[in-house]
């Protein structure tokens, strides 16, 4: 064997090896979910630490970058008076019915126009300009439209929802396999037996993959409808407190926001897993 060749194989082996060794470390986090959750959280109480160290030495201004310490008191305090259950629950009202509106309107008329190819065609054109479109600057509208009241951010956030959601649900529609649409006609199956075999089907897991998408976007429209006009909820939270330069309450109100997120996505993602299994797009949710 030449020494290239030597080299060859080498290099080969040593791949498989780096390979098998990811291999096996994927599969341990894989079985022990938990290891990957307290690495998760580890991370984040070393950064906690450290921006604490840093106000405390005198490094940072406490004022305009809070304190840990300061943030988590303000979280626990009002938690226990209920102030920031109840400022929860608004914000999670307003999204969970803009989520649910914007995504079952998007997602239908996505599917509806696989019977017209000419209409999709035309009217694609309108949802690509809106979905481009800055919502912040169609916001105030509908507060006018809407009211100061819970309808208005219920609009906003499905708006923004609704329009990513009928971009992903046709193009689901679009990538459906033609062999199989044939298929189904060959063996005397109509148009309606193809599009509930065969479209619906093959467009949920895009559905699934922008619904994981739309739960932030819909957070993003409450909390931007708060900002403008509310008097309740995470967004009216971050925006009074700021206001009035408490950085520790407004840090406060954007961790829960963020970690409001995350349990959603967790949610979703179990659900997905659940509902989903069929399909091979779909990894299977970890057991804890």
């Amino acid at each position: 064997m030449s020494r290239s060749e030597a080299a060859s194989v080498a290099a080969t082996e040593t791949r498989a090896l780096e390979r098998a060794l990811r291999g096996r470390l994927d599969r341990c986090f894989a079985q022990i979910p938990w290891r990957v959750l307290g690495l998760q959280v580890g991370l984040i109480g070393l950064l906690l630490v450290a921006w604490e160290g840093t106000v405390r030495a005198g490094l940072a201004d406490p004022f305009f970058f809070g304190e840990p310490s300061e943030m988590i008191s303000y979280v626990a305090a009002t938690l226990l008076d209920g102030s920031l259950l109840y400022h929860g629950w608004v914000t999670l009202c307003e999204q969970a019915i803009g989520l649910v509106l914007g995504t079952a309107v998007g997602s239908a008329i996505a599917l509806a126009l696989w019977w017209s190819g000419f209409l999709s065609r035309v009217l694609e054109t309108y949802a690509v300009i809106i979905n481009a479109t800055p919502k912040i600057v169609i916001a105030p509208l509908l507060v006018v439209w809407f009211g100061l009241g819970m309808a208005s951010k219920v609009m906003i956030s499905a708006l923004v929802t609704g329009v990513v959601a009928w971009l992903g649900a046709f193009d689901g529609v679009r990538r459906c396999d033609p062999d199989q649409s044939d298929l189904v006609r060959a063996l005397g199956g109509g148009e309606r037996q193809v599009f509930v075999k065969i479209v619906v089907p093959s467009t949920m897991p895009f559905v699934f993959a922008t619904l994981r998408l739309n739960v932030g976007f819909s957070l993003i429209g409450v909390i931007t409808g708060e900002f403008l006009s509310s008097t309740a909820g995470l967004g009216y939270l971050v925006d009074s407190t700021s206001k009035a330069y408490e950085m520790s309450h407004t840090l406060g109100a954007i961790a829960v926001i963020a970690v409001i997120a995350a349990a959603e996505l967790w949610a979703l993602s179990r659900l997905e897993a659940h509902l989903m299994h069929w399909s091979d797009d779909i990894a299977p949710a970890p057991t804890s």
